[in-house]
Formats: structure tokens, sequence, C-alpha cells
């Protein structure tokens, strides 16, 4: 009887032990594979140029070319305090409602 407990204790503790390091294992071998292809593809496209890689979504021709030009002038003068004032005038405040202290 009492092999049978130690058995039925050590197949209980040894299970989950056993089925996390198969899961373990497999997730690595996943990771290492993932990473072995990324490699393996970033060499193949690195001879090919990142320009010819990729393509354009709109078309050189689709869209219109707008020409600026360049204003020149004389600098700007430092603007007195008076006129850095900007011209508005002052409105009163809308209360719409008393506070009252608890």
């Amino acid at each position: 009887m009492f092999k049978l407990l130690v058995l039925i204790i050590l197949f209980i503790v040894l299970f989950p032990i056993v089925k996390m390091w198969m899961l373990m294992r497999r997730t690595r071998k996943q990771m290492q594979q993932a990473f072995e292809q990324a490699a393996r593809e970033q060499q193949r496209g690195s001879a090919e140029p990142a320009a010819a890689r990729r393509s354009r979504p709109v078309a050189d021709e689709v869209g219109e070319y707008a020409d600026f030009e360049e204003v020149h002038g004389a600098p700007r003068e430092p603007q007195t305090a008076e006129a850095a004032q900007p011209a508005y005038s002052e409105e009163q405040q809308v209360v719409d409602a008393e506070f009252e202290d608890l």
C-alpha cells in the first residue's frame, strides 16, 4: 500500500514537472527557429537596396507640386512693449454657480 501511495505522489509531482520541461523545450525550439529564419531572410535581403524592396504607395505623377519661393527682406526691428501687446478687449468673467463651503 505504501509503495502505491509513493507512486501516486511521484506521478502527481513528476508529471507536471515533465510536462513543464517539455513545454519549455518546445518553446525554446520555436524561438530558435524563428530567430534563425529572420537571420536567413536578413542575409538574403541585404544584397538588395532598400529602395528596390519598397515600392511607393503613390506614383510620382499623381498630385501636383506647389513651387514655393523664398522671401528675402530686411531683418525685422524689435518691437516695443506697447506694440507687442495683443489688441483685444477684456471680457467679463462668466459666473454660473455660487460656491458654497460645506
